[in-house]
């Protein structure tokens, strides 16, 4: 009997041992990259056990951004998928059925109009397309700006009110012919909120940087209390090209998105004056407030569109619009160089004392 005692013993001991090392292993931080996705190189951290084990994760999440890339596209055409660019394709001919992924997007957008203050409009395809297609020719040629005569003949075909949506067969038609919907403001952003909830169901710890569109989620498993995401500099030189490095670091944790908006990537020139991707939906043309400006919230999407709303926003505007949306911050930096931001912001900051380190409130 005694002997049996001391055999349960020793087992329960060796397995509290093993437990317990098992609960002090640390982690090894990892490091992929996706490069054929949205138009920009996507970088995921995490801390796994293993290399096998990270290598599933961003197996998942490469394939899952290539799904919706294709999904969001609305340039090309892909065999048996019904795209946003085969809703334009039937615009004012027939209603389109689509993926649950690409109507919620669209359903997204369309709520965002009103929210933003018609200042981020997916139905500004027509405009937008005439402003793309002297960017993208601007590469082999001179480029020639559009006129207004052209622009306002177009802005004809923008309405919101031109998508309609039923949701019960999850379909989509845009009713006047010539519209058609440009989802650039928003897809990156929407799509890797998407990707995020589904990895966080896969690992407890994550930052996902998709050019310009950060997502984090946990903290770091390294001693970190939060992730350093670094502010672009937006600043360019006489010749246009990027400055580089980062005006200021932002420390975050937990469910958090900070994406930066500029006109410091795609654009041209004309007469020495740089004509950047954002076009204003009253102008239609770009404006100029900002080098760049940067949202701080939980909801990638929804960074994304603010970014680009608050774009189209003189400073004062810009800050009280933000200030009137909870769980919300934003910095501005303005042609000269300066900074405005909102208050809250300032406790994820390094210009404010924040570290890596600094306990999460």
């Amino acid at each position: 009997m005694k002997k049996i005692l001391s055999l349960f013993l020793c087992t329960i001991l060796s397995l509290s041992m093993l437990t317990a090392c098992k609960a002090q292993k640390t982690q090894e931080k990892f490091t992929g990259t996706i490069w054929d996705s949205f138009d920009t190189i996507i970088s995921i951290v995490s801390f796994q056990d293993s290399q096998e084990d990270f290598d599933k994760f961003m197996d998942f999440a490469n394939s899952e951004y290539a799904r919706l890339d294709k999904l969001y596209d609305i340039y090309n055409n892909y065999p048996n998928l019904n795209n946003a660019k085969t809703i334009n394709d039937n615009a004012g001919i027939q209603p389109v059925k689509v993926e649950e992924d690409l109507f919620n997007l669209i359903k997204f957008s369309v709520d965002t109009y009103s929210k933003t203050k018609g200042k981020v409009n997916i139905g500004m395809g027509s405009v937008l397309k005439i402003w793309h297609d002297v960017r993208e020719n601007s590469e082999f040629e001179e480029p020639v700006l559009p006129t207004m005569e052209e622009l306002e003949k177009a802005n004809q075909h923008t309405s919101i009110d031109n998508i309609v949506l039923d949701e019960e067969n999850m379909t989509v038609y845009i009713t006047d012919p010539k519209a058609s919907i440009d989802l650039g403001s928003i897809a990156k952003g929407y799509a890797t909120e998407l990707i995020a909830d589904k990895l966080a169901q896969m690992t407890d710890n994550f930052i996902i940087s998709a050019g310009g569109n950060v997502k984090t989620h946990g903290a770091p498993k390294d001693g970190r209390t939060r992730w350093g995401v670094g502010i672009q500099n937006p600043a360019v030189n006489e010749n246009f090209e990027m400055i580089g490095g980062n005006i200021d670091l932002a420390y975050v944790a937990q469910e958090k998105s900070v994406v930066c908006s500029g006109g410091y990537q795609r654009f041209f020139v004309v007469d020495g004056q740089r004509y950047h991707h954002l076009i204003d939906p009253v102008t239609l043309f770009p404006l100029n407030y900002y080098q760049g400006v940067a949202i701080l919230c939980e909801d990638s999407g929804m960074a994304d569109a603010l970014s680009t709303a608050i774009f189209m926003m003189e400073a004062d505007e810009a800050i009280e619009f933000i200030n009137s949306i909870p769980d919300v911050e934003c910095m501005l930096i303005l042609q000269d160089g300066t900074q405005q931001l909102t208050k809250g912001f300032e406790p994820y900051l390094q210009s404010y004392g924040i570290t890596s380190k600094t306990p999460l409130e």
